[in-house]
């Protein structure tokens, strides 16, 4: 009795342990919150901190997106990638709504992580606004 006791606790440990020398990375969920900006189109802006603002960025690890400002909502996919020494952000949106990308192109945004940890914004390549979110 004592052999079978031991053996099926052998049998769960065994089936229970991961084996994969190189298991998957799972990403977790992302919210980022717009936390401040730069006016486009002006020498030398100053940044303009924001609090208590509905412009979201909530990313799935499932590689999907939803960005939401106040009650307005557009959806599409993201990818993550290193380019020029920087993680960079990338939005693709199933529908074009101009109102709410906010790029130098209608299908697509790009950010990328600076030095404080911000999802920054690229629109300021095109005189739009420098927008930075911190990660909630």
């Amino acid at each position: 009795m004592k052999n079978l006791i031991s053996f099926l606790i052998l049998v769960v440990i065994a089936f229970s342990c991961d084996f994969n020398d190189y298991p998957d990375l799972h990403e977790e969920d992302q919210k980022w919150v717009i936390a401040g900006y730069q006016e486009g189109g002006i020498t030398n802006p100053k940044y303009i901190g924001v609090r208590d603002s509905s412009y979201v960025y909530s990313l799935s690890s499932d590689g999907t997106f939803r960005k939401s400002i106040g009650k307005e909502r557009i959806s599409g996919t993201y990818e993550e990638r290193f380019e020029d020494g920087l993680k960079k952000f990338f939005f693709q949106y199933e529908n074009a709504d101009d109102q709410l990308i906010h790029s130098c192109n209608d299908v697509e945004e790009e950010f990328f992580l600076n030095s404080q940890g911000q999802l920054t914004g690229t629109w300021d390549a095109c005189d739009g606004a420098k927008l930075y979110f911190n990660k909630q």
